[in-house]
């Protein structure tokens, strides 16, 4: 997955520190480094057990079919941000703390005979021009194209040296995310019936760095501008 790093001002010289690390398994949202929430130990429930028994009775979608994507839409959100450090021309440390603003969790609703959510992720990255057609995979599991289904788009924790000239700075955390319905099918015939659903990922994360006592053009992103509102003006 792509990770960029926006810069808000044009004087200073900031040296980024590490991102966050990327999607993993065995933590909650909370936890900036991680991006799944832990699976719960020991025997299911009735309940679950009961939910396990209907998804192995679902019908599953025929293969070699294909997809129809429409109403795709690709967004930037400001999912975290610090509040306003002070630095002088001093080499300084950032260290104010990112602040979780939202959680976003990669996801396949679908109605109609069941998909691997896997594949249908694999689908929309060749969709997105991410992968060529025609590509294939033997196991689409172990794919990491966009954001995986379950996981929660990572929260960047921030950091960094700054240096150059004396301001207000505030980091942000952003992502881009994806959203699409679709239309699986085979063709028509007795025992054809589509797949319909809707999928939200992400397809970039990282984070950025803005002075507050400069001007943010036009051309900046929106997560800064809203990182500015919150923070600088906040």
């Amino acid at each position: 997955m792509k990770r960029t790093r926006a810069l808000g001002y044009a004087t200073a010289v900031l040296v980024a520190g590490i991102l966050a690390g990327t999607s993993g398994c065995g933590s909650t949202p909370d936890d900036r480094n991680t991006s799944r929430k832990p699976e719960q130990a020991g025997a299911p429930t009735a309940g679950q057990a009961g939910a396990e028994q209907v998804a192995a009775s679902q019908q599953r979608a025929c293969e070699g079919g294909t997809y129809t994507w429409f109403n795709l839409q690709k967004h930037d959100v400001l999912n975290g941000v610090t509040e306003v450090q002070r630095v002088t021309a001093e080499p300084t440390k950032l260290t104010a703390p990112m602040r979780r603003l939202r959680t976003d969790r990669a996801s396949l609703e679908s109605d109609g005979p069941a998909l691997d959510p896997h594949a249908v992720f694999f689908a929309l990255d060749t969709r997105l021009g991410l992968t060529e057609k025609g590509e294939e995979l033997d196991d689409t599991s172990g794919w990491s194209g966009l954001g995986e289904p379950g996981a929660y788009a990572p929260l960047a924790e921030g950091g960094g040296e700054f240096s150059g000239l004396a301001a207000r700075l505030v980091s942000y955390s952003f992502v881009k995310l994806v959203e699409a319905d679709f239309r699986y099918a085979c063709g028509s015939g007795e025992g054809r019936e589509p797949t319909t659903g809707h999928v939200l990922t992400w397809i970039v994360d990282g984070e950025g760095t803005l002075n507050c006592d400069e001007p943010l053009t036009k051309g900046t992103s929106a997560p800064a501008h809203e990182a500015e509102r919150l923070s600088c003006h906040g």
